[in-house]
């Protein structure tokens, strides 16, 4: 189904509501419904240099502070909160936190906290448990039950000392905090990825993002989830900062990693190199989002720094389209289905530091659907579904400024689409793939269009009025693009041309 859009300029959104006072929010999750209103709640974590409290809850509907806690030293990156099932038995979903900070506990810790009432369920110290006393708590993840308890397990990654190989990672056991297993890295474990079962053990391995310090050029590590050995590593194009799964169709999943050298790489699991991408300047945060070109990868959105929000092609790694969202633009999230009028658009949300703003980008077109600015800075952008009819984006704020507030909820509805004109087609394209004639059948009216390839060079363009055929005989194989517009409507089709 293709969907005709009213190109609109960008307005303010909808906001939902507005809260935490004591200081910047790095990380906002969802732990599910926690005071039975059908609407899922929000965790927010705080800065750990930041006012006490540290970890606030609210209300997913309103926004009422449900409970705060300042007993767990806060966050350093929003890889360091999580949302996770119920761990305790009192069927509310709970939150993993790794700590930075101090020696002694809190800090340097991975922490259960209960989802109820913020309460500790059990903590963790890197430093004490770790022979070099590892450094900061970076990153969090959830494997799956490993000691038959029918509770899932958690990896902590951890900073160094001061010096290369002090950093570390630890596996532990959800239900009780116990040591699993730890491994000694050669830098900080800035971010966690848990991946299929690759050494056929019958247990989830664990990829590795290394950095901060240039201790080490293999960044990406891949390790087993059942022990810790080292599977494989690769350079990942300098300190990593980032790291997703793109996931594939009816196949296995590919890694990608970001990093602070400006480098988006792409690997197998087994290691092989399939792709990689300099884009310059600190890059903070990827995220892969929905396969767009229909070939049966995922897409891939990257927080670019002073180049904006930026979409690659999971397949390839072309650069699609890219949005100056503002400088430093350090974090990404893809949005399954932002509203325009009757249609829902996936989107990918920008957040930027000294831009002090979001935006929420329609993910076919590159076109802005709403902005929001503030007169603080944005540190972290997330999408997260609470049960309303569409996912709800919040912005997490920095303290410097006069924000009151600095963890902000908005609807991803576009509140100036209007349903006029905005309808619903079938595809454009009669055969697809192709080998030798592309026919076009567009909707009524003089349509203009363009035919892209990966790369975004136009192969072909021309005005359709009624059906049109097109030789495509001497182009290579691969997938395409064909926009369509007419007035202010558009379309949007991939198609693959085949030998």
């Amino acid at each position: 189904m293709i969907a005709l859009v009213i190109i609109l300029a960008a307005s303010a959104p909808d906001t939902l509501w507005s809260n935490v006072t004591s200081g910047g929010v790095y990380s906002s999750v969802t732990p599910g419904d926690l005071n039975g209103d059908s609407i899922g709640d929000v965790v927010c974590g705080v800065n750990f240099w930041d006012d006490q409290p540290t970890l606030w809850c609210m209300s997913g509907d309103n926004g009422d502070t449900l409970w705060t806690s300042g007993s767990y030293k806060g966050i350093y990156q929003d890889e360091g909160l999580m949302a996770v099932p119920d761990m305790n038995g009192d069927g509310y979903g709970d939150i993993v936190v790794a700590t930075p900070g101090g020696y002694a506990p809190p800090g340097r810790c991975l922490i259960l906290v209960s989802g109820a009432d913020g309460s500790l369920i059990w903590q963790w110290s890197a430093y004490e448990n770790i022979p070099t006393g590892a450094g900061w708590g970076y990153s969090c993840a959830m494997m799956e039950d490993q000691t038959g308890d029918g509770k899932p397990e958690f990896i902590g990654g951890f900073g160094s000392t001061g010096s290369a190989n002090s950093s570390a990672s630890a596996c532990l056991d959800g239900a009780t905090g116990d040591t699993l297993w730890t491994r000694t890295e050669a830098d900080a474990v800035e971010d966690l990825l848990v991946l299929p079962d690759i050494t056929s053990d019958g247990i989830q391995d664990v990829c590795m993002g290394l950095g901060g310090s240039h201790y080490t050029v293999n960044t990406v590590q891949v390790c087993s989830g059942a022990d810790g050995t080292v599977q494989w590593t690769r350079t990942g194009g300098g300190d990593v900062m980032g790291l997703d799964l793109v996931d594939r169709e009816d196949t296995d999943p590919w890694i990608v990693s970001c990093s602070w050298d400006g480098a988006v790489e792409c690997h197998t699991l087994g290691g092989d190199s399939l792709w990689a991408r300099q884009l310059g300047g600190w890059l903070l945060d990827v995220e892969a989002g929905a396969d767009l070109n229909g070939d049966g990868v995922q897409e891939i959105a990257v927080a670019a720094d002073d180049g904006g929000t930026v979409w690659l092609d999971g397949f390839s790694g072309s650069i699609i389209w890219s949005y100056a969202t503002g400088s430093n633009t350090w974090s990404v999230a893809w949005i399954d289905s932002a509203s325009a009028g009757t249609v829902y658009l996936p989107c990918i949300a920008g957040g930027s530091v000294n831009g002090r703003r979001i935006t929420v980008v329609n993910a076919w077109t590159g076109d802005l659907l709403w902005s929001q600015d503030f007169t603080e800075r944005v540190y972290n952008v997330s999408s997260l579904d609470l049960g309303y009819p569409v996912p709800v984006v919040l912005a997490g704020l920095q303290d410097q400024q006069s924000q009151p507030h600095h963890c902000w909820a908005f609807s991803a509805y576009d509140p100036t689409s209007c349903e006029e004109g905005v309808t619903s087609v079938d595809g454009i394209i009669e055969t697809n793939p192709v080998s030798s004639v592309l026919v076009l059948t567009p909707p009524d009216g003089t349509w203009k269009c363009s035919i892209y390839d990966v790369s975004g060079r136009c192969v072909w363009n021309g005005e359709l009025d009624g059906d049109r055929a097109v030789d495509v005989s001497g182009w290579s194989t691969g997938c395409y693009y064909a926009m369509l517009s007419f007035e202010n409507a558009r379309i949007r089709q991939a198609l693959t041309v085949i030998r």
